[in-house]
């Protein structure tokens, strides 16, 4: 049939055949979810929730009462993006703390589980607007770093840090990869 068309029609045909077999290949890659949640900058906002604990207005961090932190993660881009599941291995790490007291910083994060129940790649997918809230329990068991205090009070500031790293299931699935931080916020540990 082209051999019937004049050359510069035969061309046009040709061009527009393998423009199509380009944009196939793209999109059945999922090349163009992997394009979208590739910004330079990050897609998301990061939170660290700590509660006010006292009466004037302290956030307190103690094993004892003040034990739970949240860290709410906010898609502000205009397009879906996904982030893995904190309970498998892609992301059971992904979400760190810092604590810094007397011109030092001490690492907060969690612990490898003894033995994982199965495992396999899931991932939660925010729309535009959606947030995503991580919990943080001190007294589970999963977290180490946290100050052994005896009775002090620490004055101290604190910031989560949420870190994909890039892998060859993070490009298969699309999912975001790069660092966002909290600001630092003052707390006293006791």
């Amino acid at each position: 049939m082209l051999r019937q068309l004049p050359p510069p029609y035969q061309q046009r045909i040709k061009k527009a055949f393998n423009s199509i077999s380009l944009l196939f290949i793209f999109f059945s890659t999922g090349g163009f979810e992997f394009v979208l949640t590739q910004n330079q900058e990050a897609p998301f906002s990061i939170e660290l929730i700590v509660p006010i604990s006292t009466p004037n207005g302290h956030r307190e961090i103690s094993i004892e009462r003040y034990y739970n932190l949240h860290v709410l993660i906010k898609n502000v881009s205009p397009h879906p993006q996904r982030l893995w599941k904190d309970w498998n291995t892609w992301g059971f790490f992904n979400l760190r703390l810092e604590w810094m007291a007397a011109g030092k910083t001490f690492p907060i994060s969690r612990k490898a589980p003894k033995v994982w129940n199965g495992d396999f790649p899931d991932y939660w997918v925010l729309e535009p607007g959606e947030t995503v809230v991580l919990f943080i329990d001190m007294r589970s068991g999963d977290w180490e770093g946290f100050p052994d205090l005896y009775g002090e009070r620490i004055p101290a500031k604190i910031k989560a840090i949420y870190e994909n790293k890039r892998d060859v299931l993070a490009d298969e699935f699309a999912i975001w990869y790069g660092k966002i931080e909290t600001p630092e916020i003052e707390v006293i540990f006791k």
